[in-house]
Order: C-alpha cells, then sequence, then structure tokens
C-alpha cells in the first residue's frame, strides 16, 4: 500500500498508539497504572507479531523494561 499524506503504515499506527500509551505512563497529570500500559503494550505487540511488522520486536522490548519497572521512553520508528 502506497502511503500518502493522509494515511499511515499499520506499522506506524502501532507505534503511535505504543507511544499514546508511553506517554501517559509517564505524564505526571495524567497517569496510568504500569499494569494497563503493559496490557496495552503487550495486545499491540500480540497484532505486530501476527502481521510480522517490524515494530514487534521494538515493542517487546519496551514490554520487559515496563514489567521491570524502568523508564521506558517512545517508540520509535
Amino acid at each position: 500500500m502506497k502511503t500518502t499524506t493522509q494515511s499511515v503504515t499499520t506499522d506506524h499506527a502501532i507505534r503511535n498508539e505504543a507511544n499514546r500509551v508511553i506517554n501517559a505512563l509517564n505524564h505526571a497529570n495524567y497517569p496510568i497504572d504500569p499494569i494497563v500500559a503493559e496490557s496495552v503494550i503487550e495486545s499491540l505487540q500480540t497484532i505486530a507479531e501476527v502481521l510480522e511488522l517490524p515494530v514487534a520486536k521494538t515493542l517487546h522490548i519496551r514490554l520487559i523494561a515496563i514489567r521491570n519497572n524502568i523508564h521506558v521512553n517512545q517508540v520509535v520508528a
């Protein structure tokens, strides 16, 4: 699928959603429980793995960090 200025790839969409969760996890005024972030990232990782997207490996690494109480930054392209 050719991307246009109005579309994104599935990989980018999953990456964007993961970044929203990570931002909420790190945001003082809108905190979410780490278990919630872990669950969402795990779901996104499962989808990425099934679709064989490059972002799957990065999500796995971020998920391990969240589970080990390590500060997580955004998922970059």
